[in-house]
């Protein structure tokens, strides 16, 4: 409501909203200008020096235009470009069923279902699998929580991320080592970007450890907000069970029920220098708050937005950001995302309490399996 709100405002304004000494982009053609113009709306100013100080050094959704950004994406994305997707479906979707047939009729959706199926994908994916996968999971949501979501600095939070940056990098530095002296590179994301040559084994390792930090409760929360949409809704879980079990695909569902509830509804710019936007004159280190959540409420966009329907050009949604920094994962998700959720609908999974939160991180949605209702 407070996002539809936002951007009726917005629409009756003609442009961004300033409070303070920030400036909010609403409406969604505000929201794709500050993505798009990544030369008056820097990123690296929000998050470079949080990525830089976890990570052991820089990685691309930290850095403005560069030749070490070329360089890093463009051997990041041929690596990506080598993952055998077929098989990460094929392993989820395999994992997806044993999980809901092995569970108890009183179920778990995150902490039996969701979170260890997608921290089993980034260990396959980037190529380091902890013994310890309680440590594993903590480590990656340590750093992940500081990294994008610590906006007001909260020193516990830095201090638990500083705390758990020296394991993942060591995981990857050895790793990484054992690879070189065996000769087997690995046919994951790390032995694609070691066999491309294009980096250095530093840089691998930063563009792996980025990449992990949020590959896991991104994929956690956004399975978590589309099946809290979809359970609530009976007509909406009803359409899209009747299509899952048709065979057909639910992605543009699963988007669109997550343009209810967003995973992640703000994204952050600051102006390089004095510019203008939508006639609205924004100085230099100025915060400029885009606003995704308001943008995909925006009927200019989005078509009688408070319908939920799977045929929205892709294009038009913001969950994985966009301009020079969309979300390198996005493909993956687009997998996972629609397995998790589809699986779970067919197994007659109804809701049995509240989802528990731990900080800005879903935890647990309890859910009881109907063995009757299942196909």
């Amino acid at each position: 409501m407070l996002a539809r709100l936002g951007v009726r405002g917005a629409r009756g304004k003609g442009g961004p909203l300033r409070l303070g000494r920030r400036v909010f982009a609403i409406r969604h053609a505000d929201v794709v200008e500050v993505l798009r113009r990544d030369l008056d709306f820097s990123i690296a100013p929000v998050n470079a020096s949080r990525i830089d100080a976890v990570n052991g050094g820089a990685f691309i959704l930290g850095m403005d235009r560069s030749p070490e950004l070329t360089r890093e994406r463009a051997a990041l994305y041929r690596a990506l470009g080598r993952i055998d997707l077929a098989t990460i479906a094929d392993k989820t979707r395999a994992a997806a069923r044993d999980s809901v047939a092995a569970g108890a009729p009183r179920f778990d959706a995150i902490a039996d279902y969701a979170r260890p199926i997608a921290l089993s994908t980034a260990s396959a994916i980037f190529g380091i699998a902890p013994a310890n996968r309680d440590l594993f999971a903590e480590v990656v949501r340590a750093i992940f929580h500081h990294t994008f979501l610590n906006i007001g600095g909260d020193a516990k939070i830095e201090a638990r991320a500083l705390s758990a940056a020296p394991l993942m990098r060591d995981w990857f530095t050895v790793e990484i080592d054992r690879r070189r002296r065996s000769g087997d590179l690995g046919a994951d994301l790390m032995g694609a970007l070691l066999s491309d040559g294009a980096l250095d084994d530093d840089a691998v390792r930063r563009t792996l450890g980025g990449m992990l930090v949020g590959s896991v409760d991104t994929t956690t929360s956004t399975f978590a907000r589309v099946f809290s949409v979809v359970r609530d809704d009976a007509g909406l879980a009803g359409r899209m069970l009747e299509r899952w079990r048709s065979g057909l695909d639910i992605h543009g569902y699963c988007l669109d029920a997550l343009r209810r509830w967003p995973h992640n509804p703000i994204l952050l710019r600051e102006a390089a220098a004095d510019t203008v936007l939508a006639g609205v004159e924004i100085k230099a280190g100025t915060r400029v708050i885009a606003w995704t959540q308001a943008a995909m409420q925006d009927p200019d966009a989005f078509p009688d937005p408070g319908e939920t329907r799977p045929d929205r050009p892709m294009a038009a949604y913001l969950h994985f950001g966009g301009g020079l920094h969309p979300c390198a994962g996005r493909v993956v998700n687009a997998i996972q995302i629609p397995l998790l959720v589809g699986t779970l609908l067919d197994a007659g999974a109804r809701p049995d309490g509240a989802m528990k939160w731990v900080g800005p991180f879903p935890d647990r949605m309890p859910v009881r399996i109907d063995r009757g209702a299942a196909r």
